[in-house]
């Protein structure tokens, strides 16, 4: 005969059984996982209409489910979301939140007030391997790619701390990673934030990686894309981003030139201004002849210093900021200058690390490769 054997305490509560995430999935989709287990075809667009529009975060929430439907729903499903390990309040109104996540990686995100509305930062990635010589995340290496479940979480979370409605909110792709080097989960997580926050609110930064842009022309329904630029030339651009020698500059502009703009629309060039290195006039004018041509504009980013990970990097001063800003207006571009929030808290453009980053944590689990074509 069996002997029970009785469970010391000690041991911890005993292991959740495996179940599938609902998160980072769109209605479409929860409706076909969920329709097996309801009663009624409506219910399903009631369980999506929760996840996706509300914000649930349990199947209790659901109280115009029956209560058997519910119970059923959280044996088989979850709706975790990453987890907030810690919330860094900056002064000017920003708020740092580092998550973490299943398998004990840690990302950071940002949200940033502003007049009548919020922006949340959101990260791609647990690292960045594009290694921008002005970037903190790029500087501490590579990481793992983020499931469309952990960008969306992201958003949820930062949208019940903020206790906030999806219409009043933008959504930037600037936080941690390269967005297109995950494009195929980048991709299945707009769908689902495309839901609730218009594509014109949500914008796409990427260091220029060529198929990704190719990748995201094709999406049905598109973000606004910006390009972190940084440099006039090939040659000064191989120097202060990596990633040009893959993507040559040449590549790049032709990518945007072709890229399908609906009416209205324009490319944001984002360009970190370093004392020294790339603030001359003759740097102002090349760039303008560079961007001629591409419904635009330009967002100067004065660096956001960092002693210990950008040793000998500092920001243009301010007078050499307004004149290379004014130098490009003299060419009709649209241009404007952005002073990063929450350099205090480092949670400025470019200065998101996360916990535990370091160069040692730098790990080949991908490499940039072309987008899968969306044909």
């Amino acid at each position: 005969m069996d002997r029970l054997v009785k469970r010391d305490a000690s041991q911890g509560p005993l292991p959740r059984p495996e179940m599938a995430s609902l998160i980072g999935s769109s209605s479409h989709e929860i409706e076909r996982r969920v329709a097996p287990m309801v009663d009624r075809p409506y219910r399903a667009r009631q369980v999506a209409l929760w996840i996706v529009h509300r914000n649930a975060t349990s199947f209790d929430q659901m109280t115009d489910l029956p209560k058997n439907v519910r119970r059923r729903l959280g044996e088989l499903f979850s709706l975790d979301d990453p987890r907030v390990a810690n919330l860094t309040a900056s002064r000017d109104g920003s708020r740092k939140y580092l998550f973490e996540l299943e398998d004990g990686s840690t990302v950071e995100s940002v949200a940033m007030a502003e007049t009548g509305h919020s922006t949340l930062c959101l990260s791609s990635q647990t690292g960045c391997a594009v290694g921008c010589t002005f970037c903190v995340t790029g500087v501490l290496g590579a990481g793992r790619n983020l499931s469309p479940a952990e960008m969306v979480g992201q958003y949820r979370v930062m949208l019940r701390d903020l206790e906030t409605e999806a219409s009043r909110v933008n959504l930037v792709f600037m936080g941690m990673g390269e967005p297109l080097l995950n494009a195929p989960n980048l991709a299945a997580a707009l769908e689902v934030l495309t839901e609730t926050v218009s594509p014109r609110r949500i914008t796409v930064s990427t260091s220029g990686i060529v198929p990704g842009i190719r990748f995201l022309g094709e999406l049905e329904r598109r973000p606004k894309l910006a390009v972190s630029l940084n440099a006039p030339n090939q040659e000064l651009r191989e120097r202060i981003m990596p990633i040009t020698r893959r993507y040559p500059l040449r590549e790049l502009m032709a990518s945007l030139r072709s890229f399908p703009l609906e009416r209205g629309r324009r490319v944001t060039f984002e360009y970190v201004l370093i004392r020294g290195l790339n603030d001359s006039d003759a740097q102002a004018d090349e760039l303008s002849r560079l961007v001629g041509g591409i419904p635009s504009k330009i967002n100067l980013i004065p660096l956001n210093e960092d002693p210990i990970h950008l040793p000998g990097l500092t920001r243009s001063d301010d007078a050499t900021i307004e004149r290379f800003a004014e130098r490009l207006r003299s060419s009709r571009l649209t241009v404007t200058v952005r002073w990063s929030k929450g350099t205090d808290v480092a949670a400025a453009c470019g200065q998101l690390k996360g916990l535990h980053q370091s160069r040692s944590t730098a790990s080949d689990h991908w490499r940039p490769a072309a987008a899968p074509s969306r044909r």
